[in-house]
C-alpha cells in the first residue's frame, strides 16, 4: 500500500465523513472499510467513534475486527482512536453496565462524576494539560490549547506513563489523550477541533511506521 494511504475502520459508530474531508486536505487517499483483511494490512488505522461502547464491541466482534486489529498493531504500525474509539481500546468499560474493551491499554472507562454548573454530557472546548511533552502525537501543539469533546464518560488509566496529556472538567480529571507503543488516542475530536485539531491529525500521519 502507498504511504498516503490511510484506513478508517467503519464499525457503524464513526465520525467518518468529516475525517475523510480533513486527510483529503493533507492529499492523502482514505479507505473506509469494515473488511479484517483490509485493517489488518493497512499501513495506519483511524477507530473513529461515537455512541455507546458496547455497541462499539459488538459491532468490532461481529464483523471480525478485533482480531484484525490486533494483527495489524503486530506489525507495529500506529492506530489512532477518536472519542469512543479511544475508550475501545481500554480493558473494561462501566458503561450502562460492564463491558471488556478491546484490552489494548490498561484502563477503565467510568461515567464523568456530575456537580453543579458543569453539565453532561461535556459538550464544547476544553483545555489540555500536557504530561509528556516530547510525544510525537502532540508535537508543536501548546499545554493549555483547546479542543472539542462530546462525551459522558471518561478514561482512567492505569499506568500514568500511558497519559500523554490531561483534561480537567469541573470534580472531574481524565485522560484526554493516551499512548502505549503505537497505540494512539484522543478523548476530544480533532476533527472538530480547527487547526489545532488538523494538526494533531497531521502528526499522526507523519509518524514514522
Amino acid at each position: 500500500m502507498s504511504n498516503n494511504l490511510i484506513t478508517i475502520v467503519d464499525y457503524g459508530c464513526g465520525n467518518i465523513y468529516s475525517l475523510n474531508r480533513i486527510l483529503e486536505k493533507f492529499d492523502y487517499k482514505v479507505e473506509i472499510t469494515n473488511d479484517p483483511e483490509k485493517v489488518s494490512k493497512a499501513d495506519k488505522i483511524i477507530l473513529p467513534g461515537v455512541g455507546a461502547f458496547s455497541v462499539g464491541m459488538e459491532n468490532l466482534k461481529k464483523n471480525n475486527l478485533v482480531q484484525a486489529i490486533n494483527d495489524f498493531l503486530k506489525k507495529g504500525n500506529s492506530l489512532l482512536g477518536i472519542c469512543l474509539g479511544m475508550q475501545l481500546l481500554m480493558k473494561s468499560s462501566q458503561e450502562f453496565g460492564n463491558h471488556d474493551g478491546l484490552g489494548l491499554i490498561s484502563g477503565k472507562v467510568m461515567p464523568l462524576d456530575r456537580n453543579e454548573n458543569y453539565p453532561i454530557p461535556h459538550i464544547g472546548w476544553s483545555e489540555i494539560n500536557i504530561q509528556l511533552s516530547k510525544n510525537n502525537l502532540i508535537s508543536n501543539i501548546k499545554d493549555k490549547s483547546y479542543f472539542y469533546f462530546i462525551h459522558s464518560f471518561k478514561v482512567i488509566v492505569d499506568n500514568e506513563i500511558d497519559s500523554v496529556c490531561n483534561t480537567k472538567y469541573g470534580i472531574n480529571k481524565f485522560c484526554s489523550v493516551v499512548n502505549h507503543k503505537n497505540i494512539f488516542g484522543t478523548q476530544f475530536h480533532p476533527e472538530k477541533s480547527g487547526k489545532i485539531g488538523e494538526k494533531l491529525i497531521q502528526n499522526f500521519l507523519n509518524l514514522k511506521i
